[in-house]
């Protein structure tokens, strides 16, 4: 068994690490951003510049991670790819949410300015509440529909969980 669990571990690499140094960067920027920039800029694209920083740093992070995931995805796991709609679902769940971030940094850079800090608070609560709404009501609807073959992927979930654990004590035994 610790043969197979080295592959989670070994194929973690070097993640971890770049993981910590993009946020670790990312904050950085944030610090020299607001101590020497950010003065130049008036607080509504300031805002926008960190939400463009934030969603740079999650397309890198979180697109290696989103790799890694797919592969480490067991046979059996991507029977659950060929259910109705839950391809679309994926997508659509990926992308609505770079749409929001995106339209925030649009709304924050170009129209912002002449509405108060509560008119903008509330452009983001909308935007927020939407993106909750539009994939609440994608996911439930799919989710009573397909809810008995749900209970098998949690089963092979449960599983792979259990691989990783392994896999992380093997790893944590052999350095002691």
């Amino acid at each position: 068994m610790a043969k197979n669990n080295g592959k989670y571990m070994k194929d973690t690499g070097w993640k971890p690490s770049l993981s910590i140094l993009g946020g670790v960067g990312w904050l950085i920027f944030i610090i020299i951003w607001l101590a020497f920039f950010a003065t130049d800029y008036s607080w509504e694209k300031n805002f926008a510049i960190i939400l463009c920083s934030i969603l740079i740093v999650f397309l890198g992070i979180g697109g290696m991670w989103a790799f890694w995931s797919l592969r480490m995805i067991p046979k059996q796991g991507w029977e659950l790819f060929k259910a109705s709609g839950f391809r679309r679902r994926i997508l659509t769940s990926i992308v609505l949410p770079f749409a929001a971030i995106i339209f925030l940094i649009i709304w924050f850079w170009f129209y912002a300015e002449p509405y108060s800090v509560w008119q903008n608070i509330a452009v983001i609560l909308v935007v927020l509440l939407a993106l909750g709404g539009i994939l609440g009501a994608l996911w439930s609807r799919w989710g009573i529909k397909h809810g008995s073959e749900m209970k098998k992927c949690e089963e092979m979930g449960e599983a792979f969980g259990k691989k990783m654990e392994d896999a992380f004590e093997d790893k944590n035994g052999d350095d002691s």
